[in-house]
């Protein structure tokens, strides 16, 4: 039987975020113009908006993406609460050097900012929504879009020149984690 690791749930600020991205927000706020402020986002490929509907689900999951040629940023359009998890970048030449399962926070987004996650930061490959039938989201991506995934139940590790258009290379991992994680959702 697979470890389960409880994560509990923190606010999703600049300062607690910023090991794994950035948050998008208007720091100035003057009341007599306006200012426009630069985010980090970065592409290799052709950047993509699309749209997701994340609804409500069980917020238990075993595996963990990152990506390669993009900042991915999410912008939250609609919906209740929700939340992200994430695990810090690691060394994007080696796929074995993947999180310690210990590593993995869970971050409440606040629905008035944007965030974006480094190249290489490790991720929940959902968001999940806590409240209502679920939530949708602005997804800036690339495309191609070069993705790695961790499934920390079977240690299998999944390789993907372009996450949306090709079969992975897999392997597994040297190390057999058997973890689940669970969202610790206050009730």
């Amino acid at each position: 039987m697979p470890q389960n690791i409880l994560l509990k749930i923190e606010p999703m600020t600049a300062e607690s975020f910023a090991p794994f991205g950035e948050v998008w927000q208007a720091a100035k706020k003057p009341d007599d113009h306006r200012i426009m402020e630069k985010t980090g986002f970065s592409c290799d490929g052709q950047t993509t908006v699309s749209v997701i509907w994340q609804p409500c689900a069980d917020p238990c999951f075993h595996e963990l993406e990152r990506h390669f040629g993009v900042t991915q940023s999410f912008i939250q359009l609609a919906g209740g609460r929700a939340v992200v998890c994430a695990a810090p970048p690691s060394a994007t030449d080696d796929p074995t050097d993947v999180p310690a399962p210990e590593s993995v926070r869970a971050f409440l987004i606040d629905p008035a900012i944007g965030y974006s996650f480094r190249r290489g930061t490790w991720h929940s490959l959902n968001r999940f929504a806590l409240d209502g039938d679920g939530a949708t989201f602005v997804i800036i991506n690339s495309d191609p879009n070069p993705t790695q995934m961790i499934n920390y139940e079977t240690s299998t590790l999944s390789i993907f020149t372009d996450l949306d258009n090709c079969q992975p290379q897999t392997a597994v991992h040297p190390t057999a984690f058997n973890t689940r994680f669970t969202v610790d959702v206050p009730t």
